[in-house]
């Protein structure tokens, strides 16, 4: 066994700052993110060997990491299969027709940041909603004519709320069962950040869509659109039972990939009843994606996606991901540094910024959310408890960066799987991505006026006093 070497806070800076480092140089560079995130996968692992690790025990790491994300890479082959599919099924077409001929370009973004909070409260899934109903979505923004960055950014926003707000969620179970706070509790602290963070979302994506969302001269895109997707495939209602499949057992909370499964099998009856396609035509949408012929450039760009093979490069992402969260978990860094912040700290608000900081560094140090959801509520637990917190702030704050981050971190899972659904990157929905901006910020300043703040003794409730702190101990009163 190799002596290690002793982690002092200046090394475990340098551990989760260098390769971080390294890897936003590449990208600025033009570099792909693939090629960046090997490079830090590799100054990552050179830093473990520098700490006294031997090759074996990083090896070790990086499969565990890899382990990780096992079932993430099976979603995301299954989304894939499901788009071509559906497609394939005449369920996208349906729910595009139906879109481009409803929704007002001009109140496209605020409709579709709603219509996603609610499927995500309903289903309990932020990438499941992105990948029904952001599918549709985003055709439809297509068809508009309205900025397809604005769209995924609300799209994904909305996919987020629902995410921390719905007693379905994965991210919410656990950010409150790490806490040690009731699940209904917690939901209600998230709204103390998440309802200010909404309200300011739908006034922009409404002023955006004024600004933005164009009349007149979509109204005869509109109709040729309509027109093209009557005449690729037969048109109905009926064809959305293979979505409204996914949906309803989502909410019924089973698991999601026997769910999605079944959706996928779904589709390839719906499209060998309904549209008259072969076996071979469902399979070969499912591998390498559906192919649209319909002689309209715009919907057949619009309609071939999809297939297992289209994530291909997504997979491949979201597995560099994992070996890089399973080396950095390793070195220790990162338990380092949040022993280091907590010492610090003098007052709510400085826990609180403490607390979001350590997120948004595990976030970007390509912890993954599973851990910037637990981690942070063990090291912080006790400092919540000397200042005379209630818990239900350390779990708000978890889901404000460990919930919403992932989105646009460039090498987090979720930030993979949506530039990858919906064909932007993440720099570019970025600045729409208003959920993931507003979270952290919101975090911090309502801790800072007491907004939303409880003593540990305090049951939790609905008020719109801010709480006032005492000045020598800095303790809620």
């Amino acid at each position: 066994m190799r002596k290690k070497r002793e982690l002092t806070a200046g090394l475990a800076l340098f551990g989760f700052f260098a390769p971080l480092i390294v890897l936003l140089i590449l990208i600025f560079l033009g570099v792909s993110i693939m090629l960046g995130l090997t490079a830090a996968i590799c100054v990552e692992g050179v830093f473990g060997i520098f700490l006294g690790y031997s090759w074996e025990e990083l090896e070790e790491s990086a499969m565990k990491g890899i382990g990780r994300v096992n079932q993430t890479v099976i979603v995301m082959i299954l989304i894939g299969m499901l788009i071509g599919v559906w497609i394939s099924a005449g369920s996208v077409q349906t729910m595009l027709y139906y879109g481009v001929n409803l929704i007002n370009p001009k109140l496209f973004l605020p409709v579709a940041f709603i219509i996603c909070i609610i499927t995500s409260i309903v289903t309990g899934t932020s990438w499941g909603t992105a990948g029904t109903m952001g599918i549709a979505l985003i055709g439809i923004a297509q068809g508009l004519g309205v900025p397809v960055e604005m769209a995924a950014g609300a799209i994904i926003s909305g996919a987020l709320v629902g995410d921390k707000l719905s007693p379905l969620s994965d991210t919410t179970l656990l950010a409150s069962a790490t806490s040690g706070v009731k699940l209904f509790d917690h939901i209600m602290s998230l709204l103390y950040v998440t309802m200010p963070a909404s309200i300011i979302a739908i006034v922009v994506y409404t002023v955006l869509g004024l600004r933005y969302g164009s009349g007149e001269a979509d109204l005869s895109a509109v109709k040729v659109l309509s027109d093209s997707l009557l005449g690729s495939c037969n048109v109905g209602v009926l064809m959305l039972v293979p979505l409204l499949f996914v949906l309803v057992l989502s909410a019924m909370k089973k698991p999601t990939i026997p769910v999605f499964a079944g959706g996928l099998v779904l589709g390839c009856i719906w499209a060998m009843v309904f549209q008259g396609a072969s076996l071979n035509d469902v399979i070969t949408a499912a591998i390498s994606g559906f192919v649209s012929n319909t002689g309209n450039a715009d919907v057949d760009e619009l309609l071939s996606r999809g297939g297992a093979l289209g994530m291909a490069e997504t997979i491949f992402l979201c597995i560099g991901a994992g070996m890089f969260s399973g080396i950095f978990e390793r070195t220790g860094v990162l338990h380092r540094l949040m022993d280091s912040l907590c010492k610090v700290v003098k007052s709510v608000g400085g826990l609180v910024l403490s607390l979001t900081v350590t997120g948004v560094a595990l976030m970007f140090g390509g912890a993954g959310q599973s851990c910037t959801l637990s981690l942070p509520a063990i090291a912080f637990r006790d400092a919540f408890d000397d200042m005379d917190v209630n818990p239900c702030v350390m779990s708000r704050t978890l889901e404000c960066t460990g919930t919403v981050l992932g989105s646009i971190v460039p090498w987090d899972a979720s930030a993979i799987l949506y530039t990858g659904l919906f064909g932007v990157s993440v720099m570019q929905y970025l600045p729409f991505n208003l959920l993931a901006i507003l979270s952290p910020v919101l975090a911090v300043v309502t801790a800072y006026i007491g907004f939303g703040v409880f003593r540990s003794d305090e049951a939790v409730h609905l008020t719109l006093k801010c709480k006032k702190y005492d000045k020598q101990t800095g303790k809620p009163i």
